[in-house]
């Protein structure tokens, strides 16, 4: 038996964690991986790598099922599986453990709408004072692009090609150290290029001219020349305080994502579209997101069906 082979899994887990994902991923998405082994040290300490098979997979994700809701269980089991499916393409177990992997978990949460009705975004946009970069900008151009808060950070005029109304979106800000910087995107496929529409090509054009290429948007610097400290609650406050006053829904600034895709949903744009405009690695992750969306659509989809084959007679 080889030496891997006798290792414990937990081991082998963070040894491949460091080898195939340090520095290939975001540092908040590298973290979640680290956790997920530090919740396998817990789960089963004592398992070998020899010992693994379906029903010690099985069990690990029935007892990480116990204390954890089903969508959050299936986050595990992707990021184990991975190292999973590795050892068997290396021959480290005969046959694939995760095979036919049953997702268990606690009952979803009843939990606010996490997103605003079309009407709700348009009595949100009317009310932004766009007339100087600031936080209104920054709101707007999160619900018209659905970039994450700290993609939207990380934005320079040079990732703008207003001529041909599109943005590249390559890296994000570290806005939860200290002194920030750029840093790489969540994964792979969030570095993509999207469909700017004109109100950001015509407004927002003009307002960075002449602004530094290559230096972030909405990042200011204080007196010493450093950038400031970015912190997410404060956009969070912003809004919530805004929509309280609109008297529409109180959301997040992530909130605006799930806005900018549900509404494109409901307007009939495909979901391999969405999921390539939102940087998802998995068309299945945009599924899940906006299942209830796509549940609604299904119903409107079979009445029409019914309408159209009733004109068949």
């Amino acid at each position: 038996m080889s030496r891997k082979k006798e290792m414990l899994f937990c081991d082998y887990y963070d040894e491949w964690v460091e080898t195939y994902k340090e520095g290939a991923i975001a540092s908040v998405t590298l973290d979640k991986y680290y956790n997920n082994g530090k919740k396998l040290r817990e789960i089963c300490p004592k398992l070998l790598v020899s010992d693994l098979n379906r029903r010690e997979y099985q069990k690990i994700i029935n007892e990480y099922g116990k204390t954890h809701e089903k969508q959050t269980v299936t986050d595990f089991h992707h990021q184990v599986k991975s190292c999973v499916k590795d050892m068997f393409y290396d021959g480290m177990v005969d046959k694939d453990p995760t095979y036919k992997c049953v997702i268990k978990g606690l009952p979803k949460k009843e939990r606010k709408k996490k997103y605003l009705q079309k009407s709700e975004l348009q009595t949100l946009v009317h009310s932004l004072d766009l007339s100087e970069i600031n936080r209104d900008w920054m709101v707007l151009i999160l619900a018209k692009t659905g970039l994450r808060y700290a993609e939207v950070l990380a934005l320079t005029p040079k990732d703008f090609d207003f001529k041909n109304n599109l943005l590249t979106v390559d890296k994000t800000w570290n806005y939860k150290a200290t002194t920030g910087g750029f840093q790489s995107t969540k994964t792979n496929t969030s570095n993509r290029t999207i469909v700017l529409d004109w109100q950001i090509v015509g407004q927002f054009q003009p307002m960075i001219k002449d602004l530094p290429e290559d230096e972030p948007i909405f990042v200011p610097k204080n007196e010493s020349g450093k950038y400031k400290r970015m912190f997410n609650s404060t956009i969070n406050n912003y809004l919530a305080k805004k929509c309280k006053n609109l008297g529409i829904t109180v959301i997040s600034a992530h909130a605006l994502r799930h806005t900018h895709a549900s509404i494109l949903l409901a307007e009939g744009v495909s979901i391999n579209s969405i999921s390539n405009r939102l940087g998802h690695s998995d068309v299945t992750i945009t599924q899940e997101t906006y299942a209830h969306i796509l549940d609604e659509l299904k119903e409107k989809d079979n009445n029409k069906m019914m309408s159209i084959l009733m004109q068949i007679a």
